[in-house]
């Protein structure tokens, strides 16, 4: 079959497209690629919602290709953001982001158990590095110590961070902002009680009011959600699949509960919702991008292709001055633990211990 290319990695991001039916493959990669197909699909939102809500200015994160018979028509990035407003066509983009964000997840676990032992090295020093430099971020924004920033400062521009962020980030629950002209919808579970249970058909999405929730896969508990305005179950709803966990009260706990039916009939009135959902399908979309390009050593690859000494860049090298920036940035801390009498950062001192 003869493919057209829609458009390269790394080109510039201005428009999205519309195709009526078929199917397209994505090309994260030279060697991850993924099919998306169905009907009234909006392909090449990402880029557009990371810098027209989010402020991340970025070209192509991935190749899109069609069939050579395939009709595609072009949506200018200002009529692509003012189709939002439509409820019809911001489902269709919030559902290819769901299936965009499942399947670029199954390149990350697939690709994730190929790791050998010191790239998985890697992968956690990373994610143990951003947190403890977006904890002090937090510290810093709320005290605004200028001490603070000159710890900041140089942490928050290495690569190590960036890719800690790009592994942290795609995990990151979508959160929403206080909702009451929803409150006729809230339902309390005592502790214990199933919100939704694995493998039942997912008809509703659900958003945390208050209490705590166990997500349990097989019977294990593997998280609790514990955030006020964490949605969840979003992916079942929108892609019309089974639950991939069940949701247990861990104490009294209240949530909003909306069907596909009562999303629709909210969204002509107040879009807000979904919106917020799709544009956080977007941040999850382009998160697990970076990840995947972390993961197949893409990013490291470009950093190589700068530097004439190429062993700089491999793995045992990274994993060398990673360990070093994790020793300066901990002693860091906990020399303004001692000097400036600072016990707020010594939580951000356990993440690294």
């Amino acid at each position: 079959m003869d493919y057209l290319k829609i458009y390269d990695k790394n080109s510039l991001a201005n428009c999205a497209f519309f195709m009526e039916e078929g199917f397209v493959v994505f090309y994260a990669t030279t060697m991850d690629k993924y099919t998306i197909k169905g009907n009234n699909l909006v392909l090449g939102c990402t880029e557009l919602l990371m810098k027209n809500f989010c402020g991340e200015h970025t070209l192509r994160l991935e190749t899109l290709v069609a069939p050579a018979y395939a009709s595609l028509k072009k949506i200018p990035e200002e009529k692509f953001i003012a189709n939002l407003q439509s409820y019809s066509f911001l489902l269709n983009v919030s559902i290819v982001l769901a299936k965009q964000v499942l399947l670029t997840n199954k390149i990350i676990n697939r690709n994730s158990t190929l790791l050998d032992g010191e790239k998985r090295e890697l992968r956690d020093l990373s994610t143990k590095y951003y947190r403890a430099v977006s904890a002090l971020n937090l510290e810093y924004e709320k005290r605004k110590l200028p001490w603070l920033n000159d710890i900041l400062k140089n942490h928050l521009v290495s690569l190590n961070y960036k890719r800690g962020e790009a592994f942290c980030k795609s995990q990151e629950s979508i959160t929403v902002g206080e909702l009451k002209f929803l409150s006729d919808k809230m339902i309390e579970y005592p502790k214990g009680s199933a919100i939704c249970k694995e493998s039942d058909q997912g008809d509703e999405l659900f958003i945390l009011q208050a209490g705590s929730l166990d997500v349990e896969v097989g019977g294990v508990k593997v998280a609790t959600i514990d955030k006020q305005g964490t949605v969840f179950g979003e992916m079942a709803l929108l892609l019309s699949e089974k639950r991939s966990a069940t949701l247990r009260a861990k104490n009294n706990t209240v949530v909003l509960k909306i069907s596909r039916q009562e999303l629709k009939e909210i969204c002509e009135k107040d879009n807000s919702l979904l919106k917020t959902i799709a544009i956080s399908l977007a941040q999850k979309h382009y998160y697990n991008l970076l990840k995947v390009s972390s993961l197949t050593s893409t990013m490291v690859d470009m950093a190589m292709s700068l530097e004439e000494d190429a062993e700089d860049f491999s793995t045992p090298q990274q994993i060398y001055r990673l360990k070093a920036d994790l020793g300066k940035l901990k002693n860091e801390i906990s020399d303004a633990i001692y000097k400036k009498d600072a016990d707020f950062l010594k939580p951000i001192e356990e993440i690294l211990s």
